[in-house]
């Protein structure tokens, strides 16, 4: 008796695993003639039947390979109504690809094969980050990026960071900083290096109000980029942002003696010491900067209209010296003529630069500044011909 149900259970078994074969065969077959949806039906009834393990390790990794093909398939084929019926197609045919992956043998017989369609699910990942960035939807972004990473990691390639840095960027523009510092961290861990990284990382730290971490990372970065011009910029908002503004212009000038003519540097240092909300508030060396930026560039917008701003500034505080006279002595007359004539100079020195930004760039708050300088001048023709405009 026992020996007949030993040889039972040894037929059932064969039948069994001629059953899963028949239905790896099945779905080949289904698949071969783009009945994708047969195919999908019959490789899962395989791989998730209970007996699935006890076949040959070989036979497992075909069916595995099969069942990547035909969902491969399926995200290639133009059917919607298929896709729609396996929404994770790709999931799963990255599963799949791991699972062939797993043995030896048969991942180096079909190692061609098997790195090909890794490499597209990896690329259609990247693809789709790619779009969701572009449309600024930066939360799928990053999560699309971040998956062909991890892909690419396993492949060993060596575009692998560079899709984990636009994960990380996208993490950024998402405004999720936690994240992004990990990826940013995770980075630094892979040996991956740049400018760029320590300029990120440092913003996302100081988006999170760890403004000593963000000094941390500036250092270490300025330490290996000492010439980084997006890092010693970083550094100079920073110590502006801590109160430390002789440091942050120290720092700019220095940076200027380097850089003669880059007119940008001298428009940083003109806004800087034209803000009269800092202590290092000093209108004169503001004039001086802004007039070097526009000798080197003639045509810098920003630091014309930010000198003409600047007079106007100048002028309004002098003006406020002169209210502030209230007698009606001959001195005090006097000392009050003197001071709205002097404000009203300033006013007319800044004039032509506001002119000349409006000429550039006609907007209407520009044409306001420009109307309520001809006003405190008394220039009535061009108020009106302003307002004809």
């Amino acid at each position: 008796m026992k020996k007949v149900m030993i040889l039972l259970a040894v037929v059932l078994t064969a039948n069994v695993m001629m059953a899963q074969k028949k239905d790896r065969t099945d779905a080949f077959m289904y698949n071969k003639n783009g009945q994708y949806e047969r195919a999908m039906t019959s490789i899962e009834k395989c791989i998730n039947h209970d007996q699935f393990m006890g076949m040959k390790p070989n036979d497992q990794a075909q069916a595995w390979l099969y069942r990547a093909v035909i969902y491969q398939n399926v995200l290639q084929s133009d059917d919607e109504a298929l896709k729609a019926k396996a929404p994770d197609a790709r999931e799963k045919v990255y599963e799949s690809l791991m699972k062939c992956m797993e043995n030896e043998e048969f991942f180096n017989e079909n190692k061609q094969d098997i790195y090909q369609r890794v490499g597209a699910v990896m690329t259609s990942y990247y693809n789709e980050g790619s779009a969701a960035f572009e449309r600024q939807d930066y939360a799928s972004a990053a999560g699309s990026l971040k998956k062909a990473y991890d892909i690419a990691k396993t492949l060993g390639s060596p575009e692998a960071n560079e899709m984990l840095k636009y994960a990380a960027f996208a993490c950024i523009k998402d405004k999720d900083y936690d994240q992004a510092i990990e990826y940013y961290v995770d980075l630094q861990n892979n040996s991956y290096d740049g400018e760029d990284l320590y300029y990120n990382l440092a913003n996302a730290y100081i988006s999170k109000e760890n403004k000593d971490k963000a000094s941390e990372v500036i250092s270490a970065g300025l330490a290996k980029y000492p010439n980084s011009d997006m890092l010693i910029r970083e550094n100079v908002n920073l110590k502006l942002s801590e109160g430390k503004g002789t440091e942050a212009v120290a720092d700019l000038e220095k940076l200027l003696e380097a850089r003669p003519d880059d007119y940008t540097l001298m428009f940083a240092l003109g806004t800087i010491y034209g803000d009269d909300s800092k202590d290092i508030y000093d209108g004169d060396k503001a004039v001086n900067y802004y007039m070097q930026a526009i000798n080197t560039k003639p045509d810098y917008y920003d630091a014309i209209y930010n000198l003409g701003a600047l007079y106007i500034n100048m002028s309004n505080k002098i003006k406020e010296q002169a209210d502030e006279i209230t007698g009606f002595s001959k001195a005090e007359m006097e000392q009050y003529d003197k001071l709205i004539q002097e404000a009203n100079a300033l006013i007319e020195t800044g004039l032509p630069y506001v002119r000349q930004a409006y000429d550039a760039q006609p907007t209407p708050e520009v044409k306001q500044v420009l109307k309520s300088m001809y006003v405190r001048l008394n220039m009535t023709e061009e108020v009106k011909a302003l307002e004809g405009e």
